[in-house]
């Protein structure tokens, strides 16, 4: 019996360093708006103008760094490592204009009732996916190309 208990606890224990070494692999660090990829503070600036930054952190996994933004009306921005955007999430307020394809606006103008607004706004491989103030997630090829809707 002891000898199962401590085969238990040696397997827990082996369980709770490996999950402990996963957790150690993402390096998440609070930065100054400074230390932001130019490309980054270029895009805060034109397009969210208005807003300050009260929050930025810059991540650092196995093969990836991106830095995610908080802005002072609440919006979210995450960019990768060179400071383009990966998303947009302006959360009850619409995407800025620019940031999104035009082909995306035009398909829109004859798929969604007049005067629908793009709250995010996100790169996915191979396009685009954005979610409209119905809840509706729409997808784009690369091109700004309608390919599908998804209801979430």
């Amino acid at each position: 019996m002891i000898t199962v208990l401590r085969k238990s606890f040696l397997t827990v224990a082996a369980m709770a360093g490996m999950l402990a070494v996963f957790a150690g692999c993402d390096d998440e660090k609070e930065i100054k708006t400074k230390d932001l990829p130019g490309a980054a503070r270029e895009f805060i600036a034109q397009y969210f103008p208005d807003e300050s930054v009260l929050y930025a952190e810059k991540d650092r996994d196995d093969k990836t760094v991106t830095y995610n933004v908080r802005l002072s009306d609440g919006t979210e921005v995450e960019f990768d490592e060179s400071g383009e955007w990966i998303s947009v999430d302006c959360n009850l307020s619409p995407v800025p204009a620019g940031i999104v394809p035009a082909a995306i606006y035009t398909h829109l103008e004859s798929y969604v009732p007049e005067g629908t607004q793009i709250f995010k706004i996100e790169k996915i491989w191979g396009g685009y996916e954005i979610e409209i103030q119905d809840g509706r997630d729409l997808i784009y090829d690369a091109e700004g190309n309608f390919v599908r809707e998804d209801r979430g």
